[in-house]
């Protein structure tokens, strides 16, 4: 899903940015809500459960995994502006190790 260098701007925060300005316009793809959706997944697996991480990536990860419409962008914003920087914060150990547990799964 992504790469231990889950820190790396370019390989999180960029994908997840372009996917959010790509809603609504007819270049969206599938990618583009993956991108999205894999933030979701990642910060909910490490936030603690009662945490505003964990809520908004509860958010995120349920609008992303249904059609998204442009009427969604200011929501996917708000929720994303959340889980974004308190990723970045994350060790990057504890982020593979939730990669791994989220893989798993599939």
């Amino acid at each position: 899903m992504l790469p231990l260098g889950i820190k790396n701007r370019a390989k999180t925060e960029l994908p997840a940015l372009v996917a959010l300005s790509a809603i609504g316009e007819s270049w969206f793809c599938e990618q583009h809500q993956t991108d999205l959706l894999v933030v979701a997944l990642v910060v909910q697996e490490l936030a603690p459960a009662d945490s505003l991480e964990a809520s908004c990536a509860a958010e995120l990860r349920r609008l992303c995994e249904q059609e998204i419409k442009a009427d969604d962008k200011v929501e996917i914003a708000l929720n994303l502006a959340e889980c974004l920087p308190w990723l970045q914060l994350q060790p990057n150990h504890l982020v593979d190790r939730a990669i791994r547990t989220i893989a798993s799964r599939a």
